[in-house]
C-alpha cells in the first residue's frame, strides 16, 4: 500500500484520548457553585447601595466633562509659544482656530451636559460654568498670543492717530 491509498482511506481505529478533568481552582466551592447554579443563593446588594453608585459615577463623569477644555490649556499654551510671533499665516491660523473651537464648545455646553442625566439642577449649572470658564482660559491663551503677535493695541504709540499734536 503506498502513501496516496493512506490519505485516501479512513483508518478503522479509532483511538480516544483518556477524559481528564481539570482540578478546581483554590478557593472554589463546589456545592455553592450547585446551589448558586440552581437559583438558591441570593446577592445581599441593596438596590439603594446600586442607586447611590450610579449618582457618584454619574457626578464624577460631569466633573471630567467640566474639566475637560481645562486640559488643553497646557498643550495650547506650549503651541502658541513654539510657534513664531511674527506675522504669518500659520500663527494667525492657530489663534484663530483656538477662537473659533473654544466658542464652538461654548456654544455646545447644553448638549455636553444633556445626555449626563443628572438629577440636582444647581450642581448642573455649576459645572457649566465651570465649563465655560476653562473654554475662557483657552480664549485667553489666545489673547495672550495675540499680544505677542503685536495685534492688541495696548500702547501708546499704538493710538497716536487720535492724539491731539502738542504745541
Amino acid at each position: 500500500m503506498d502513501w496516496i491509498d493512506q490519505y485516501r482511506t479512513p483508518t478503522t481505529k479509532t483511538v480516544k484520548a483518556p477524559k481528564k478533568t481539570a482540578k478546581n481552582p483554590p478557593g472554589f466551592n463546589d456545592q455553592f457553585f450547585k446551589q448558586w447554579k440552581d437559583g438558591k443563593v441570593k446577592t445581599t446588594e441593596k438596590s439603594s447601595e446600586k442607586s447611590y453608585d450610579l449618582e457618584k459615577l454619574k457626578k464624577q463623569r460631569a466633573w471630567d466633562v467640566a474639566i475637560s477644555p481645562a486640559k488643553n490649556i497646557p498643550m495650547n499654551l506650549i503651541m502658541m509659544y513654539m510657534s513664531p510671533n511674527s506675522l504669518q499665516l500659520i500663527p494667525i491660523m492657530m489663534v484663530l482656530m483656538l477662537f473659533v473651537n473654544s466658542a464652538k464648545e461654548i456654544f455646545q455646553v447644553k448638549e455636553k451636559f444633556e445626555v449626563l442625566e443628572l438629577k440636582n439642577d444647581p450642581d448642573k449649572t455649576m459645572l457649566q460654568i465651570l465649563y465655560v470658564a476653562c473654554c475662557l482660559g483657552n480664549m485667553l491663551v489666545g489673547v495672550w498670543k495675540l499680544n505677542k503677535l503685536g495685534l492688541i493695541p495696548n500702547r501708546s504709540s499704538d493710538w497716536l492717530s487720535w492724539e491731539q499734536v502738542q504745541i
